[in-house]
């Protein structure tokens, strides 16, 4: 990003897709990734979700919420006004869309995207941090902190709240939501309740990534971050 560049997405995604790789999932690695790539890459993750039992996105860089709608930001991005956002950025709602029409009896969403708007200064009614969304059937939307809240970069090689993730997605006791529960709970320790990760969510069977069902699951992982 030219504006606000942010330290860790990168180190973030490519450490969240070794461990998905390492847990049977099938992932799409994009980074760096302006507004096509990222388009691309969400049409090539909505062709390979009806065939998987699991679908996972997840995102690390700059979003920020526009009148309660959530956007994923691109790199090499010109927004100059807030009226430009919608058509500049990537709706996060683009994804859950995806998700809903494949029909998947799990899916998962993770956004690592709570940093500060790094258009505030020009900006007039946007608010910290995102907005939160109801999660369709079957979905666990996992947001880095507590909606309308800014989430910390990390001071080591990944962010605050991806660090601690990385820590519990390989554990064979965890199912999904004792997965974000755990990992929720270490970043409020570690930030001392500063940063409030937040999961939304319908009921959805025990399922354990570890040692579950892990037959043709998709993933993707997006993070735009400048090389």
């Amino acid at each position: 990003y030219k504006s606000s560049p942010l330290t860790n997405p990168t180190n973030d995604a490519r450490d969240m897709a070794s461990v998905l790789k390492s847990l049977n999932f099938d992932v799409i690695l994009i980074t760096d990734a302006d507004k096509k790539k990222m388009v691309d890459a969400i049409r090539a993750f909505g062709k390979k979700l009806g065939a998987s039992e699991i679908g996972l996105f997840y995102y690390a860089g700059h979003g920020m919420q526009i009148k309660g709608t959530n956007y994923l930001i691109p790199v090499k991005t010109s927004i100059r006004e807030e009226s430009e956002v919608e058509f500049e950025a990537i709706d996060a709602g683009r994804v859950l869309a995806k998700m809903d029409g494949a029909g998947n009896p799990m899916n998962i969403v993770i956004l690592d995207a709570c940093r500060d708007n790094p258009f505030k200064r020009s900006f007039r009614t946007s608010k910290a941090g995102l907005a939160r969304m109801d999660a369709p059937p079957g979905t666990v939307i996992a947001y880095a902190t507590s909606p309308g809240s800014v989430a910390e970069d990390g001071k080591g090689r990944n962010g605050t709240y991806t660090g601690a993730l990385l820590k519990y997605l390989q554990d064979p006791k965890l199912d999904i939501y004792r997965i974000f529960n755990t990992t929720g709970l270490n970043v409020m320790q570690v930030t001392r309740n500063q940063q409030v990760p937040w999961i939304s969510t319908t009921p959805f069977p025990e399922y354990y990534l570890a040692k579950g069902r892990q037959a043709s699951q998709k993933s993707i992982a997006i993070e735009p971050v400048p090389k």
